[in-house]
């Protein structure tokens, strides 16, 4: 939301938005040291096509002028000093507080509550048919989870007979996007350039679910 602020193209607040936790280098040399140099590879190969494709196809879909939509957020005056800016800042932190944190907490402990069976072992599918990639792939984008919080999570359902498949598409989309994430910046971006992130972020997990699933002994 800063960097549309700052008058950068939706198209690069939007790289910077997938980019950060997708090829995050931290997360890659973890999932390199859990889950092996392979798994890596593909995150980061469909996790560089994800973020230039849904950049430029972003910068296309809309103007390169800001629509950032501030409703009634009080602005801060870098004029200002002491307490004055103190004030002002407070100001400011409470809009945030108000128009953001209680939708997402909201949502955050609905998609908490689904996921307490969704991503339980006793339901985890072996299969890496098409339809389980999709069904994960939809999954994994909606969910929230904290910075490399995918790898164990992978890593505890492959254990329960998870395949190869649907590992990668989880760990493609779980960490890309999720529904908090699309309402804290929904008034950042256009709705079409949000539903073009969703739906990329999909593609891209069940793409890297396909290509693992066709290499053998994966």
């Amino acid at each position: 939301m800063g960097l549309r602020k700052q008058s950068a193209s939706t198209g690069a607040a939007l790289a910077f938005l997938l980019g950060n936790p997708v090829l995050n280098p931290a997360v890659l040399i973890f999932i390199t040291g859990v889950l092996g140099w392979r798994f890596m590879l593909v995150r980061l190969i469909v996790g560089l096509a994800l973020v230039l494709g849904a950049a430029t196809l972003a910068n296309r879909l809309v103007t390169d002028r800001v629509d950032v939509d501030v409703e009634d957020a009080p602005i801060e005056d870098p004029s200002k000093g002491g307490m004055a800016m103190l004030v002002d800042w407070l100001k400011l932190l409470w809009w945030e507080f108000y128009t953001i944190v209680p939708g997402y907490f909201v949502i955050v402990l609905l998609l908490g509550a689904a996921r307490a069976w969704l991503f339980h072992p006793g339901l985890t599918l072996a299969g890496g048919g098409v339809l389980v990639l999709v069904a994960l792939a939809v999954i994994g984008t909606l969910f929230v989870i904290p910075t490399a919080g995918e790898v164990p999570i992978v890593q505890t359902l492959m254990s329960f007979g998870l395949g190869a498949g649907p590992a990668a598409t989880l760990l493609v989309t779980l960490p890309a996007i999720s529904l908090p994430t699309l309402f804290i910046v929904r008034s950042a971006f256009k709705k079409r350039v949000l539903a073009l992130a969703f739906g990329a972020v999909i593609l891209a997990g069940l793409v890297a679910g396909l290509i693992v699933s066709m290499i053998p002994g994966f």
